[in-house]
């Protein structure tokens, strides 16, 4: 017996319809689907009629036949009788294990409890609002985190901080040059004519304040001539109250303090100590990293110090716990360092001006 094929009718009525139903069978179900995305896969999909199976459809709502009458320019009768011999061979079909395909709809077959399964086709065009549209994958797009953001945005800025560092190297090297060559000069010219001599040399306070007046008178001291036959000074033994010099001709002689200078109440002030790096205001960073989480942000800080970088927690910068290799009071030092931590360890690392 021809197999008999009713698919295309059953389409075909799918695409004006939400209901049809095959006498005795069963009844295909479209329902609206709404556009979708799948994040995993980044695949979208356009609207369509989602395709289900009734069992419980089995009256004949006459729809069928008389498509199929139409179209085969047959009678009403005839087409009922084509539709009982399709549902006949797929229930049939069914219980010998086979599955039936209803092209563009979907397959039907038989579970282990012997109920009737249906599987729809992954793609449909019914829906015509979205004839023609097709479902496509999109790569995804990256966009770039705030930490991303401020190194691009560095890396940008790294340039212009070498040629501002290069000019000023072009402009010091010739003054160097011009200076190493002065001295140079001097020195040659005073060792073969012996302009200065060790003996007559003057040392004086080059500083900006006048000089002022001594505080104490000091006093040459003749010692015994025996005394002066000893080898060096600390071989010799003084009077309470003497300091022992040797002269830049081998002569010895001997300083005392006789008295403070009457009128003078003044008392030398030795407790002035340079200012150091670290009581300036470290403005200028090597910058490490920048991280939402607190605890990221202080395991890069430990490792730092392993390494033997003077890395500290700067505090908050754009919301973010900023990191430093180190930090320094001067460019100069911080470009140094910048420029050693890109060539042997981080190349991404930045440089930031600002007081925390």
């Amino acid at each position: 017996m021809e197999k008999v094929k009713i698919d295309v009718y059953i389409a075909d009525l799918l695409y004006s319809y939400d209901c049809v139903i095959v006498p005795e069978f069963g009844g295909f179900v479209a329902n609206y689907a709404p556009a979708q995305v799948h994040a995993i896969q980044h695949k979208f999909t356009p609207p369509s009629k989602k395709i289900s199976f009734n069992k419980n459809l089995t009256n004949n709502d006459g729809l069928l036949g008389n498509h199929i009458a139409e179209r085969r320019s047959i009678t009403y009768h005839e087409a009922n009788e084509l539709v009982k011999a399709f549902v006949n061979q797929s229930v049939s079909g069914l219980k010998q294990g086979d599955k039936i395909h209803i092209e563009k709809v979907g397959t039907l077959y038989l579970d282990p409890e012997q109920n009737i399964q249906f599987k729809a086709e992954e793609s449909n065009d019914f829906l015509l609002d979205s004839f023609g549209l097709k479902s496509f994958r999109s790569s995804p797009i990256k966009r770039a985190g705030a930490e991303e953001r401020i190194k691009e945005k560095i890396k940008e800025q790294a340039p212009i901080i070498k040629t501002e560092e290069g000019e000023k190297r072009r402009v010091y090297w010739p003054a160097a040059a011009l200076l190493l060559v002065l001295v140079l000069s001097g020195f040659i010219l005073n060792w073969q004519f012996g302009w200065v001599s060790a003996d007559s040399t003057n040392l004086t306070y080059l500083g900006h304040q006048a000089i002022e007046k001594p505080l104490y008178d000091l006093k040459s001291v003749e010692l015994e001539t025996e005394r002066l036959n000893l080898r060096s000074v600390e071989e010799r033994t003084w009077p309470a109250g003497y300091t022992a010099y040797d002269l830049p001709s081998g002569e010895v002689t001997a300083m005392v303090v006789e008295k403070e200078i009457e009128g003078n109440t003044k008392r030398i002030d030795n407790t002035y100590t340079k200012e150091s790096a670290t009581s300036s205001r470290l403005r200028f960073h090597v910058m490490g990293g920048c991280f939402s989480q607190l605890s990221n942000a202080q395991g890069l800080v430990n490792t730092l110090l392993n390494q033997g970088y003077q890395a500290r927690l700067l505090g908050e910068y754009k919301n973010l716990h900023a990191v430093s290799y180190a930090s320094f009071a001067h460019r100069a030092d911080a470009i140094r360092l910048l420029e050693k931590v890109r060539n042997h360890h981080n190349e991404d690392a930045w440089l930031l001006v600002r007081e925390f």
